[in-house]
Parts: structure tokens; C-alpha cells; sequence
């Protein structure tokens, strides 16, 4: 493969933009053709990185820390594939993976007003939750935790929540309700 110094075409918006562009060394990539890699691994690995695909809590890490990952694994395994190789080698594509793109064609994955949504319904309603003491009864009753534990976790739920509304973006109670930007409410009415 012969690598060129320049980008030939233009790139999409992809979340691995900035990394390739400033990759010294740039591989041309051809999106009309494509090849497989089989990737044997244990089930942890696939649990880790479907769970950050999916955008799923993941424990001791919060899900805003990965959600900017793509929401395929292959996505996930190709983003950490061309930081490595940027990081490592500086070495880039002359255009983004098609894996790294954000997938689906929900309308509440897109941008709004030029704003992105940073919730699925799943996760907002995760967080309301996870703000009510009957989400931990049966991790108290079995002594997983205690109820001091159980309280810090209803703060630390009420503390995200209050974080996203002071940044404009609401989280209704209501399960069918999506997360919305404030100035969205009118419109999603």
C-alpha cells in the first residue's frame, strides 16, 4: 500500500477527523471495496466493547467518557485502531473509515438546531432511575451495598441530571419522553 502526503478528497465529519488530518503520513482508502478481519476474543472484550458501542454504563467509567465512540463494534475496534496508529506511528487514511461514522436513522440521533443529542431515551431514563431509592432496594435487601452507598449514588444521578439541564438540555421524567435542548421543547410537542 503506497501512502500519499496530502489529502486527496474531502473528509466527512467523522470522530476521528482531527486525529487523521494531523497524521503526517496518509493511506488512501477505497470505500467501494471492502475485506473482512476475523477477530477471535473473549467474551469480556466483546461485552466491553458492545457495551460501549450501545453506549451502556459501564462500571467506574461514565458513558459521556465513550460517547463519542461509533455505535457498531467494528466501529469501536476502528476508532481504537486509527488512535493506535496515529499515536503510535503517525500514520492516517486519507478520508475516515465508513465504521467510524455514527450509524442510524433515528431522528433523534441527529443534530437539531446544530446541537447533537447526548442521551438515548434508554440512557435519560437510566439516570431518572437511578435518582429513586427503589432502584437499589434489592442490592440493599442482598447486601450488595448499603444504604449509605445507595444514597451517594441517588446524589451523584441527581448531580448528572442537574449538570445536563444547566447546559440547556432536558431530561423529562416521563419514560416515553426523549432528552431534549430546551429550545427543542416546542418543537418535539
Amino acid at each position: 500500500m503506497e501512502a500519499s502526503g496530502t489529502i486527496d478528497a474531502p473528509m466527512t465529519e467523522t470522530i476521528t477527523d482531527t486525529a487523521q488530518q494531523e497524521a503526517s503520513i496518509k493511506f488512501p482508502i477505497n470505500n467501494d471495496s471492502k475485506s473482512s478481519i476475523l477477530l477471535n476474543v473473549e467474551d469480556g472484550v466483546k461485552t466491553l466493547l458492545t457495551a460501549m458501542a450501545k453506549k451502556e454504563e459501564i462500571d467506574g467509567v461514565e458513558v459521556n467518557a465513550y460517547s463519542h465512540l461509533p455505535n457498531s463494534i467494528t466501529g469501536v475496534v476502528m476508532y481504537f485502531v486509527a488512535e493506535g496508529l496515529k499515536n503510535e506511528f503517525d500514520l492516517g487514511f486519507t478520508e475516515p473509515p465508513v465504521s467510524l461514522k455514527q450509524r442510524g436513522s433515528n431522528k433523534f440521533d441527529k443534530k437539531i438546531a446544530g446541537k447533537k443529542r447526548l442521551l438515548t431515551r434508554d440512557q435519560k431514563n437510566h439516570i431518572i432511575e437511578k435518582m429513586k431509592m427503589s432502584f437499589y432496594e434489592a442490592d440493599i435487601a442482598s447486601g450488595k451495598i448499603n444504604i449509605e452507598e445507595a444514597m451517594t449514588s441517588i446524589k451523584a444521578a441527581f448531580d448528572e441530571k442537574r449538570e445536563f439541564e444547566k447546559m440547556g438540555y432536558m431530561l423529562p421524567e416521563a419514560k416515553t419522553a426523549y432528552p431534549h435542548w430546551i429550545d427543542e421543547e416546542a418543537a418535539e410537542d
